[in-house]
């Protein structure tokens, strides 16, 4: 009996820790190859007006962290997770991009404090 529970122990702690890594990946966002033209394999990748060499990293704004793939597929994620807060109209979480981290502030009143939940 002491197998069985022990089994189960384990595979509930993996799943658990399964789950905790993908809540922790960050934001990210894929973004598909533009073709140069029908069927061709792309040279590079398009981000909005700037072409990228394949297989390439750069930063963008927002903090984020991009990759051009050998197929011209655009990753980008997240250096830093989103504060989840308690009282959304009345608090905001601001971005400092310099830093890549949030400040949490109350809209009305600086001065008072606002609770955080946790990150996404």
């Amino acid at each position: 009996m002491y197998w069985k529970s022990a089994v189960g122990s384990l595979v509930t702690s993996l799943l658990a820790y399964s789950v905790l890594v993908s809540l922790c990946n960050g934001v990210c966002i894929d973004k598909e190859p533009r073709l140069s033209s029908f069927g061709k394999k792309p040279d590079g990748c398009m981000d909005g007006d700037i072409k990228r060499d394949l297989n390439s990293k750069w930063s963008k704004e927002g903090c984020m962290d991009c990759t051009c793939d050998s197929d011209g597929l655009i990753s980008c994620c997240s250096r830093t997770l989103k504060p989840i807060l308690e009282e959304k109209e009345a608090c905001e979480a601001i971005l400092d991009e310099t830093s890549c981290t949030y400040t949490i502030k109350r809209k009305d009143n600086s001065a008072q404090p606002c609770k955080n939940l946790g990150y996404m």
